[in-house]
């Protein structure tokens, strides 16, 4: 089963995010700790980080260069701000060259259709064994 951090600080959207890909068969952790979310990361095998951008602790930019240092790890964006991503930005510049560039990385724009969600999912990640392999009995 692949697994999934979602490291944001609006909890009712975690809460939503955890159900709907737990539907698709993905397993889903969530924290609204920024720290606990990098321990995370340290300790576990994750196949994917869904990451806020605008978080009251650390900025996501922040700690996507965190993250990327220590490891390699597709990281979908969830950002209600689509000026965190300005093409003139240094960090959208650097990531787009890079891993947008190579289908590490995405972005879904804050309220975004549930549907938009599983594609950018699944194209980051692929389907989950549960779903690949039928549901599991």
């Amino acid at each position: 089963m692949k697994r999934i951090l979602h490291i944001d600080d609006d909890t009712a959207l975690r809460e939503v995010t955890q159900i709907l890909l737990a539907d698709k068969g993905y397993h889903v952790q969530s924290t609204g700790d920024v720290e606990e979310g990098a321990r995370i990361l340290q300790k576990e095998d994750i196949d994917l980080v869904l990451l806020d951008v605008e978080m009251p602790q650390k900025h996501g930019f922040v700690l996507y260069r965190e993250i990327e240092s220590r490891r390699r790890v597709p990281v979908l964006f969830l950002t209600a701000c689509p000026k965190s991503f300005d093409a003139t930005s240094s960090e959208f510049v650097a990531m787009w060259t890079t891993l947008f560039a190579l289908g590490m990385t995405d972005v879904l724009y804050k309220p975004f259709p549930i549907e938009s969600l599983y594609d950018k999912v699944e194209s980051l990640i692929g389907e989950s064994e549960a779903i690949e392999n039928g549901p599991a009995r």
